[in-house]
């Protein structure tokens, strides 16, 4: 009841932050979202926007942990269309964590980042997804919970989890 009432307030917000009339759900009433929406802040979200030639883009780090002590770290860029359907991607792996220098994933965020064209940090909002690569299954990825709501997660590492309403573009980590 608690999450249900702070999701209102947080549509309720992103709607009169953004300057909208009405909350926009962007999805059926008992399925996922069509769109969620990224919002660039100083906590999780730094790397997502427009490029010149119009494409939406999310880089970021993410991780696959494979049991045990053991995660994989990758950074990521995913690049959309206008209407935020994933068009191209590139994940590369950085290693396993604890066994490669520690500024390796800064440094392969930077090089993603270089690869931009003009990026522009700005709010997007994109179609779930997912992609195969390196045998793990990456994307924002929709699920339904216990409780019977529907929250995406950022995978394979679960690092990000967007619930309702999409508009607003609320998460945890």
């Amino acid at each position: 009841m608690i999450l249900r009432r702070r999701q209102l307030i947080a549509g309720m917000l992103g709607a009169l932050l953004c300057g909208q009339r009405s909350l926009r759900l962007d999805a059926p009433a008992d399925g996922p979202p069509e769109k969620i929406r990224l919002i660039p802040d100083q906590l999780r979200i730094s790397n997502v926007g427009r490029l010149g030639n119009g494409r939406l883009f999310f880089v970021d780090a993410q991780v696959d942990p494979l049991g045990g002590n053991l995660t994989n770290d990758y950074a990521c860029t995913f690049l959309f269309d206008t209407d935020g359907r994933l068009v191209e991607h590139w994940i590369e792996f950085v290693g396993e964590r604890n066994a490669y220098p520690e500024l390796n994933l800064a440094a392969a965020i930077d090089r993603h980042l270089a690869a931009l064209n003009d990026p522009v940090i700005t709010d997007i909002r994109v179609r779930p997804f997912r992609v195969e690569s390196e045998g793990a299954v990456f994307g924002l990825i929709p699920r339904r919970t216990r409780d019977g709501d529907w929250r995406v997660e950022f995978m394979p590492g679960d690092t990000l989890s967007f619930y309702p309403p999409w508009d607003a573009g609320g998460y945890d980590t």
